[in-house]
């Protein structure tokens, strides 16, 4: 069977996140203590020039991290991130977005539906919101 490119694609990304992951564990002398697990994605779909977006509680979200991927039938279980604002609020846009909350709402998806996947910083999950100190 031929894979796609995305399929080979994802499953390197999916090995880079867990690399990611183990980055750091059983060190001795070095603590890093915000270690990061996600490397999250949109995916594009080749019908539509918009990103593929699911439903996260009651928010549309195009934000995803790669949980498996089975190679030979190139079909991947996805968990939905949901955007969130600086105020903590579901972020609308991707000009409002400062964060994503890694949720347990899971897809499965066939990859070879997509044109392409565009990665994002690793930075930007669970990224904790600022502390907004009122001058009064």
């Amino acid at each position: 069977m031929k894979k796609c490119i995305l399929c080979e694609e994802m499953r390197e990304l999916w090995k880079e996140q867990q690399l990611l992951a183990e980055f750091g564990k059983g060190m001795r002398f070095i603590h890093l203590p915000d270690t990061k697990d996600t490397i999250p994605f949109m995916l594009q779909s080749t019908i539509h020039s918009d990103p593929f977006t699911a439903i996260v509680d009651g928010n549309a979200t195009p934000y995803f991290r790669v949980e498996r991927i089975n190679e030979y039938s190139c079909i991947a279980k996805l968990s939905l991130l949901q955007p969130v604002d600086l105020k903590g609020l579901p972020a609308i846009t991707h000009q409002d977005l400062y964060t994503l909350i890694k949720t347990s709402h899971c897809i499965i998806v066939k990859l070879c539906i997509f044109s392409a996947i565009t990665p994002l910083p690793h930075e930007l999950v669970d990224r904790p919101l600022p502390v907004i100190v009122s001058k009064t």
